[in-house]
């Protein structure tokens, strides 16, 4: 069988997770039930087709809205693809970093990048990617959300499906007039905005799916509200997904096909009507889909298939894992190492309300660190640039909403507005979310656009946010959410 690069992505990923230390895997509990998780890694492929994961995630948790950090100290979402979507988002800051550090000849940095190459370069202002360059998501399954729903109507156990019928017969379950369903609730509709966690009887939180995020990037990018002041777009070349089981009534060719289409509606079809309104350099970007037959060894489907009969179905780890084999090693020896994340910090380190977790503790793709980075390379930026840049202090809402921004102009196409609405189904305990609505033609036209937009509904209308209040940090940690 010929090699696809999709192989070697997704071997160059499997190997990556095996040089990693044990502890953060999955493992046998005292009582004999294994563990099992999620895998996931953005990679860059360049123009030799060398494959190179940058940043590689494993995870299934997420905390509850009840734990959500106002200083920006916790990771909220730690299921496997998000975790490597932050990771990629570091390395895109070590990039910026590199080629600034290079541009006034730092020698220390002129050594490093023997071993370290330079992927971007600087273009009428802003960071971009260097011609040929691709980026890759690899999912050890299907994302959770609607990209998955397909699949779990056909693989649902009779006793779990039974759990929805009665969580859809139950009206505090039911997708609220927002159009955001709770987990799994209703999960034979498509196209449906959904947040996490899937079972019924978990603790509700206002992350939305990992379906949902993708999606989001297939119009905003990959780098982010903050990243995308100073970066162009930066969207995936494809996205390769692992355990698609075939269904024992189904021809696996037409399983897949099946699911392939799935996955094409849920990333970039549902977001059609309005890809002619996004403001430039912004698009409705179409990432390449490929399934992948090799197992990963701590799926679920392949931990079930050794499991005795005797012994019940395994459980998902408590654990994640970031690892970025691209960072400086504190020492060179040893290389890397991987954090392990648990209740949103390093393990260790768990949140606790109304305290900023300690700088050991917190992990490098957290918000407050990213900030912290973003804003020594802005100020890296203007050294080259005379001075492009505002360096006084500013919280993370304010930085990722700048005046004029295409990107929050890009946002707001795709989810309408956020404020005070009807209260979500099933939510209705969280009395500060805010949620998505229909925005008035003015807030479509920030830039003075000339011509006359027919705005159709936002596709993410309805998406949850924790808005200002969570975001009113700055680098150095303290709050300014009264000013």
């Amino acid at each position: 069988m010929v090699e696809t690069l999709h192989d070697d992505i997704v071997k160059s990923t499997h190997s990556l997770y095996a040089s990693l230390p044990a502890h953060g895997k999955p493992v046998v509990r005292s009582n004999g039930i294994p563990e099992w998780t999620i895998l996931a890694s953005i990679s860059i492929v360049d123009p030799s087709g060398r494959v190179i994961p940058m940043s590689l995630g494993t995870g299934v948790k997420c905390l509850p809205y009840t734990k959500l950090s106002e200083f920006g100290d916790t990771l909220h979402d730690c299921h496997a693809e998000i975790l490597a979507r932050r990771g990629f988002v570091r390395w895109l800051l070590r990039q910026s970093h590199l080629y600034t550090r290079h541009q006034v000849g730092d020698t220390a940095i002129a050594i490093a990048r023997e071993e370290e190459e330079v992927y971007v370069e600087l273009a009428r202002g802003k960071f971009r990617l260097k011609e040929g360059l691709q980026i890759w998501l690899y999912i050890s399954t299907l994302p959770c959300g609607d990209a998955s729903t397909l699949y779990t109507s056909a693989h649902q156990k009779s006793e779990e499906a039974s759990q929805w019928h009665e969580a859809d017969n139950n009206p505090s379950a039911k997708p609220g007039q927002e159009g955001v369903s709770r987990g799994r609730s209703g999960y034979t509709s498509i196209s449906t905005l959904r947040t996490k966690p899937g079972r019924p009887d978990s603790i509700p939180s206002i992350s939305m799916s990992c379906s949902d995020k993708i999606a989001s990037w297939s119009v905003l990018g990959v780098q982010g509200g903050l990243l995308a002041n100073i970066f162009d777009p930066v969207y995936l070349h494809g996205i390769i997904v692992g355990g698609v089981d075939t269904p024992s009534d189904m021809d696996e060719g037409s399983w897949h096909a099946m699911i392939k289409k799935e996955m094409e509606r849920s990333v970039w079809g549902r977001l059609g009507n309005i890809s002619d309104l996004l403001p430039g350099p912004y698009i409705l970007h179409r990432p390449a889909i490929h399934l992948s037959s090799i197992p990963f060894e701590h799926s679920k489907t392949v931990m079930m298939a050794t499991l005795p009969s005797e012994i019940p179905e395994p459980s998902p780890s408590p654990l994640s894992i970031s690892h970025l084999p691209f960072m400086p090693p504190k020492n060179p020896k040893k290389g890397p190492k991987p954090e392990i994340i648990a209740d949103g910090g390093v393990l260790g380190h768990p949140w606790k309300q109304g305290v900023t977790i300690k700088e050991k503790g917190r992990s490098r793709i957290c918000k407050l660190v990213l900030l912290g980075q973003y804003e020594s390379v802005i100020t890296e930026v203007n050294e080259i640039t005379n001075g492009q840049f505002t360096t006084e202090e500013k919280t993370y809402f304010e930085r990722k909403h700048p005046t004029g921004s295409d990107y929050q102009l890009a946002k707001t196409i795709l989810r309408g507005v956020p404020g005070k609405g009807t209260s979500i189904k099933g939510l209705e305990q969280f009395d500060d979310i805010l949620s998505t609505g229909i925005a008035k033609h003015e807030e479509f036209d920030p830039h003075e656009m000339s011509r006359d937009l027919d705005i159709p509904l936002p596709p993410f209308k309805g998406w949850l946010v924790a808005g200002r209040q969570f975001e009113s940090f700055t680098a150095s940690g303290s709050l300014r959410r009264n000013e």
